[in-house]
């Protein structure tokens, strides 16, 4: 692996933190594109924080147990790859969205 890969699976259920330090979420999964023979992340997708909530959705996937009105569906939110730093993979973290978003509008 070069110094800019990073595996996903050092990512799966990683805090991630606002720049004030508050929590925000857990990454839960990416969106990915193929680009050659590598993937390119486009979009982190951060799940709740609260253990119940996970639990729910977990229950909700069992095709059974959602047959019968049990479970939630997943509420992940979608968030840009540069939106999130992930130089440090054990403390995740949300940039500043203005600087983001400038990085954005520069690509």
């Amino acid at each position: 692996m070069g110094p800019s890969e990073i595996r996903f699976e050092d990512l799966i259920g990683k805090t991630v933190r606002n720049q004030y330090g508050r929590a925000i979420g857990r990454i839960e999964e990416a969106r990915v594109e193929p680009e050659g023979e590598d993937c390119l992340v486009t979009e982190f997708l951060i799940g709740p924080l609260e253990l119940w909530p996970r639990i729910l959705a977990f229950i909700g996937e069992v095709p059974t147990l959602r047959a019968v009105g049990l479970g939630h569906q997943r509420r992940l939110r979608p968030f840009p790859w540069h939106w999130i730093d992930v130089s440090d993979p054990k403390r995740p973290r949300l940039v500043e969205t203005v600087k983001a978003e400038k990085a954005e509008g520069a690509e």
